[in-house]
């Protein structure tokens, strides 16, 4: 039987580590978001050398394990004069880390469009961006949000490799209470469950935003293979 008085007594510490994680994910899907839309746009129209740069940088970032990205900026940076506390080191490699996968959402939501309406947009004078921003992004957004849910929930998961330079989230706290106390059961099932209502919420917020925000025309969701 599980010791449900316990699992109480536990709960606040777990609640507190709860809170640092959604605040690290809000603020690297949030900057994750920003980069990710810049960099995407930038893929399908910019200059072929920033093309090319941009792809070499995301395949770096796809490619290399997330724990190899927060350990690089954990400890590189300091060599370089910038120092970031635990907080700010994880959302820092949490950003870069959504950053590498949402470019290629925005690519391949963009380029999922009727290359017509492309045409058509520079055909009657429309600049490349104007046209993006106009015509292309405003169809895109919509085909982006639910491969965009499913990487910002991973954002949420990953954050648990942040542990390893001590932020307090719900893994450190929970991996704590576990040597502290030596109970595993209760406290694995409340991470658990702390984890499923955050990613939970990502999706409720995602399905608000197709349903009744982006909820125009009939679109078609972009494949895996056009992200991967």
């Amino acid at each position: 039987m599980l010791d449900f008085d316990f699992m109480r007594q536990i709960l606040p510490d777990l609640l507190q580590a709860a809170l640092i994680t959604v605040e690290i994910s809000t603020l690297a899907v949030l900057f994750g978001i920003v980069s990710g839309g810049v960099f995407g746009c930038l893929r399908v129209i910019g200059p072929r050398w920033a093309q090319t740069l941009i792809q070499i940088v995301v395949d770096y970032i796809r490619g290399v394990p997330p724990l190899v990205h927060i350990a690089l900026i954990y400890f590189t940076l300091p060599r370089f004069g910038i120092f970031l506390n635990e907080f700010w080191t994880g959302v820092v490699a949490l950003t870069i880390i959504a950053t590498g996968y949402e470019v290629e959402i925005v690519r391949a939501a963009i380029e999922s469009i009727d290359k017509g309406q492309r045409e058509a947009a520079r055909a009657i004078g429309m600049t490349e961006p104007l046209a993006l921003r106009t015509i292309l992004l405003p169809q895109a957004a919509r085909r982006m949000i639910p491969a965009l849910t499913n990487e910002l929930a991973n954002v949420v998961k990953a954050s648990s490799l942040l542990s390893i330079i001590a932020v307090k989230e719900i893994t450190q706290v929970g991996n704590a209470l576990i040597f502290d106390y030596f109970v595993f059961t209760e406290i694995i099932i409340e991470m658990a469950v702390l984890y499923l209502l955050i990613v939970s919420v990502l999706q409720v917020a995602s399905r608000f935003l197709e349903e009744r925000v982006f909820a125009f025309g009939n679109v078609t969701q972009p494949t895996i293979q056009d992200i991967r």
